[in-house]
């Protein structure tokens, strides 16, 4: 049978082994969050560089359209009231379908990331 030594050094063998492992999943965890945060830095810096290049390449898109605009109404500056006239009534449609088009898609991105399924198997 077993004797009291025996149980200690069992004991302390399972110990070990639960430090260990407590060790392995802090590391685990660690390197998980780190990884799901560049996810989301490179998600916002890739955002920011295309939010960036469009609106310089939108602004001038409009500027010809509203150029043109005037060309065809004879007169610049109602050509550029038009635009601006459009360009409110966008913001505004934006404005109203931010939750559809803005806050769940980002919703849907981060709970993705962080909360996933334990029986849906993680790709290799």
């Amino acid at each position: 049978m077993f004797g009291i030594e025996d149980y200690t050094e069992s004991l302390r063998k399972f110990w070990q082994e639960t430090k260990g492992y407590l060790e392995l999943q802090k590391e685990y965890m660690t390197l998980d969050a780190a990884e799901k945060l560049i996810v989301l830095l490179s998600a916002a810096a890739l955002g920011a560089i295309c939010l960036v290049i469009g609106a310089m390449a939108l602004f001038f898109l409009l500027f010809a359209l509203a150029a043109w605009v005037g060309q065809l109404s004879g007169s610049v500056a109602l050509g550029f009231l038009i635009m601006g006239v459009v360009l409110l009534l966008l913001m505004a449609i934006v404005y109203f379908k931010r939750k559809q088009w803005i806050v769940q898609p980002l919703a849907r991105l981060v709970v993705g990331l962080f909360v996933h399924d334990d029986n849906e198997e993680e790709p290799v």
